[in-house]
């Protein structure tokens, strides 16, 4: 099971999608990849962190966490109730190189992720609302060749790394 933290956030910085959007973009590039039996959950991070955790545990069972060493203080709080699994990050998806490249204009942030993520970030207006949340200006529109017409645009949020569970 792996789990999407901060699914009620959207049109900031390190959450540019919705829960539901991340959730449809992961499950699709495990399937790209190959990878099967990976059940794919959001969950809200409510009003703190403890809360968040518990909620978590409540809802899944699980035997244990896996954390990346970048979430020290969850796993430490997490530790208490369930044994903890560090891993260190790998590979060379990394969805913050990806939005930093969109946000710079850079086309070759396609080749940094599966086709099923680029074919569902372009669904999800993903180029236009990134470069937004990042305070660049937004591109013609491909169907009307204006920039988007769109209400409340979304604002910049917080900078830094996207995570599973709310960072501590």
């Amino acid at each position: 099971m792996v789990v999407i933290g901060s699914s009620e956030r959207s049109n900031e910085r390190t959450n540019p999608f919705s829960g539901r959007e991340r959730r449809a973009m992961l499950e699709a590039y495990l399937k790209e990849r190959g990878v099967r039996g990976v059940h794919v959950v959001t969950q809200n991070d409510g009003p703190s962190v403890p809360w968040a955790l518990d909620t978590l545990i409540r809802r899944c069972h699980p035997d244990a966490l896996l954390l990346s060493r970048e979430k020290s203080a969850l796993a430490r709080r997490a530790e208490r109730r369930v044994p903890v699994v560090w891993f260190a990050r790998r590979g060379t998806v990394s969805s913050t190189r990806i939005r930093w490249a969109i946000a710079r204009g850079d086309p070759s942030w396609k080749r940094l992720t599966g086709r099923s993520v680029v074919r569902l970030i372009e669904r999800y207006d993903g180029v236009r609302r990134i470069r937004r949340a990042y305070g660049r200006p937004a591109p013609a529109s491909p169907r009307t060749g204006r920039a988007s017409g769109r209400r409340g645009a979304p604002r910049s949020g917080p900078t830094g790394k996207v995570s599973f569970l709310p960072a501590t």
